[in-house]
């Protein structure tokens, strides 16, 4: 009988973003506590048994993380190429340690659940053939258009057709990891069937920030 192996799942979190918008780097916001970024690694931390990759700009300063936390920066040979270059910096490191299925995230994901990141690990392990799990906001009934916006730093991925499809997308001059869901054969998921469709909210300017910093103080 052959043994059975354990699935082992880590994560990407871009952390390298300039935080324009929100006018000083997100990593470094509170939230419940502590610093956001180490929030949100400690979130995927408990679920993951491989590492937690998070990819910084070069330089950037962080906060302490999880020990799971493996820091890599962006490679600069991608320069100006958007945040695929981080999912593919990130990937490589995973694809080293051999990991089989991989979160993709921000660190601005502010209610972001361990019961998320189950539900999209336990996906992929129950659909063998599917390279990725894609959530999508789809219009609701009566809505007066067919627009559907995708999150791909909210997503899950197989570990090697990824990194893989990342390392092809940059080659001929993509930008977006979107591109690797399509690449790869992701199913989309409705954000609408979620428990909590805020987990996959994200916070780019102070306004927003500051909405959600009141909506979790009413709790």
């Amino acid at each position: 009988m052959s043994p059975v192996t354990t699935p082992t799942f880590g994560a990407v979190i871009l952390a390298g973003g300039r935080s324009s918008r929100m006018g000083s780097d997100k990593a470094w916001l509170p939230w419940r506590g502590k610093p956001l970024l180490a929030h949100v690694v400690d979130v995927v931390a408990s679920v993951c048994n491989h590492p937690v990759v998070v990819v910084a700009a070069a330089g950037q300063q962080l906060p302490p993380l999880h020990p799971a936390a493996i820091r890599v920066d962006d490679p600069p040979e991608f320069d100006h190429a958007g945040p695929l270059v981080g999912l593919f910096a990130g990937l490589g490191v995973l694809a080293a340690h051999h990991t089989d299925l991989t979160y993709i995230g921000a660190c601005d994901n502010v209610f972001l659940t361990a019961d998320y990141l189950r539900l999209l690990f336990a996906s992929l392990l129950d659909e063998p053939d599917l390279g990725g799990i894609l959530p999508v906001d789809t219009p609701a009934s009566g809505e007066a258009t067919d627009r559907h916006f995708p999150h791909p730093l909210a997503g899950a991925v197989r570990t090697l057709p990824a990194h893989a499809a990342a390392r092809e997308i940059l080659a001929k001059g993509g930008s977006r990891p979107l591109f690797v869901f399509d690449r790869i054969g992701a199913r989309w998921l409705d954000a609408a069937s979620l428990p909590d469709p805020r987990v996959l909210r994200t916070c780019n300017t102070r306004a927003e920030y500051d909405e959600a910093v009141a909506e979790d103080s009413a709790r």
